[in-house]
């Protein structure tokens, strides 16, 4: 969920605001040959290579491709255009040394692959100027490439887990009905990236998809202090407040999330600076880009690009001045929905979501939380789960 939450608040600044998808900063450390952190407003920010895959740190090459990674940026001013979310919870994005693109100079030097999965929201110029650059290192075999037959970290990574992974136990779960087949892709990357629920396993054609909550929980009314929402969840769930940096100012995103059977019930709120920009233009491009995120986490993750999640409908859900769109996204591998408000209050942007990724087993219980989901006055039910 934490990495879940940041992506949201990158998306949200980035559609608001072009100036808001870059960050600038003295380079203050240098983790691999692909990541480094920069200082910004006074915090920290790792930042990962868009389109860049050096060698891991246990791999032959990787202290090399750390080092050179060092030389070049350390202790020096770089502007990153920032995209996305990387698997680690880093920004993803481009590098740029008095307008030289690092990523590029990194492959070209031969420490580094250009990796298409993770570069494809470079432009296709970028993506040229990288490809071309590994071709040459290749052929002047540059650095890593003097070895006959280098592998790429990818490979090794995927050869490490085999290698380590335990011997797999079949596990019965009484009573349960069919999971649908396929990775969960959804969940890993929007849902579960809180503490407790990141280990969820990519199985298929199993009854245990990923993890069941061990007892069903009781439901009631949630509405945090000073708020304009309320909506009915299970109970026991973590609150968490996650700092961000915009271009603008620290922005403390809140959340509460909470795994019920085989469903993860997650709300997001903040504040953020208003450019001007109408609610209705900020709900369609924010939808839009969740939709992207999302098809981009799953290439990411699983290098490659066989992936379909469309929109099944959209419903204008606009209430007590807020604008409003509930989105239903059942047709996904694991459906998912979420819910939206929107609305500017003395030159801020208020924004609540509610989202939540579920099985067949648990649907009516997600439509009972995104229709709980509502801004104005706080409503009073409360109740137990079927």
């Amino acid at each position: 969920m934490k990495h879940y939450i940041l992506a949201l608040g990158i998306i949200i600044f980035s559609f608001v605001s072009a100036d808001a998808a870059s960050l600038f900063g003295p380079v203050i450390d240098v983790s691999s040959g692909d990541v480094i952190t920069i200082s910004n407003l006074n915090r920290s920010v790792r930042v990962k290579l868009m389109g860049v895959d050096a060698p891991e740190m246990n791999q032959a090459f990787g202290e090399v491709a750390k080092k050179h990674l060092s030389d070049l940026v350390l202790q020096k001013s770089v502007l990153v255009e920032y995209a996305g979310i990387a698997a680690d919870s880093s920004l993803t994005g481009r590098v740029l040394l008095n307008n030289a693109d690092i990523g590029a100079q990194m492959i070209r030097d031969g420490v580094a692959w250009f990796d298409a999965t993770s570069g494809n929201r470079l432009s296709a110029n970028d993506r040229e100027i990288y490809q071309q650059s590994e071709n040459a290192a290749r052929t002047e075999k540059r650095g890593l490439w003097r070895d006959e037959n280098p592998v790429a970290p990818w490979e090794f990574v995927k050869a490490e887990k085999t290698r380590t992974a335990p011997v797999a136990v079949k596990e019965t779960v009484p009573e349960a009905k069919p999971r649908r087949s396929g990775g969960i892709s959804e969940l890993t990357n929007l849902t579960l990236r809180s503490k407790g629920m990141d280990s969820v396993p990519a199985s298929s054609n199993t009854n245990s998809a990923w993890a069941r909550s061990a007892a069903r929980k009781n439901w009631s009314r949630f509405q945090p202090a000073g708020e304009d929402f309320s909506v009915e969840v299970p109970e026991g769930g973590e609150r968490a407040t996650t700092p961000f940096s915009t271009a603008y100012q620290m922005v403390d995103i809140d959340s509460y999330t909470i795994r019920d059977g085989w469903a993860v019930y997650s709300v997001a709120w903040f504040k953020a600076p208003s450019l001007g920009e109408t609610d209705d233009l900020s709900l369609k491009g924010l939808s839009k880009d969740l939709m992207k995120e999302a098809t981009e986490s799953f290439k990411r993750d699983h290098r490659s690009s066989e992936f379909k999640c469309q929109t099944v409908a959209e419903k204008d859900i606009s209430e007590y001045g807020y604008a409003g769109i509930e989105i239903d996204l059942s047709s996904c591998s694991v459906p998912w929905r979420l819910r939206m408000y929107t609305k500017v209050v003395d030159r801020e942007r208020r924004i609540y979501m509610a989202t939540t990724a579920y099985d067949e087993e648990d649907a009516e219980n997600a439509a009972r939380f995104l229709k709980s989901f509502t801004v104005g006055p706080a409503k009073t039910r409360t109740g137990k789960t079927r």
